[in-house]
């Protein structure tokens, strides 16, 4: 059975809950619906993405790792070789990214969040505001559904 996105977003939401980062959590939950590739080797290679690419509040890891999960869809289901596969996936990755910020205002983690994570007190200011559910899960759980809905158009 072919899951929805909503069962894509909820699937990135538990792994976010169970400390996956928000790169993590949207990567795996794509990359495993749709079968494209080692699910334990998946989300090492987004460990650094968390907080804006290693706290530095850039870019949301949750977009990124939208990104990354259109990227594996596009070489599986697209035609050409993988440089042929290149314009296609950075529209798609530009549209995923526009879209993202007129659902959340933005896609830098800091202006997400209200605040830099190199910021003094930074990490116990994420869990007193409880951004983590507040503002994060929100935007795995668009990101993890938006990156399948696209990868599932491509097959």
């Amino acid at each position: 059975m072919t899951p929805s996105p909503e069962d894509v977003a909820n699937r990135a939401a538990r792994y976010f809950a169970d400390g996956h980062n928000c790169a993590m959590a949207v990567l795996r939950a794509v990359v495993e619906s749709l079968d494209l590739a080692c699910p334990a080797c998946i989300p090492a290679v987004a460990l650094g993405l968390g907080g804006g690419v290693g706290h530095t509040g850039r870019i949301c890891g949750a977009a990124t790792g939208a990104v990354m999960a259109l990227g594996l869809a596009v070489n599986r289901f697209g035609d050409g070789s993988l440089v042929d596969k290149k314009d296609e996936t950075v529209t798609l990755a530009a549209g995923l990214v526009n879209r993202f910020v007129e659902a959340f205002s933005s896609a830098e983690c800091a202006a997400l969040l209200g605040f830099s994570w190199a910021e003094s007190g930074a990490v116990e200011r994420f869990h007193r505001e409880n951004r983590k559910e507040r503002t994060c899960t929100p935007a795995v759980r668009w990101a993890a559904a938006e990156a399948y809905r696209i990868a599932i158009g491509l097959r």
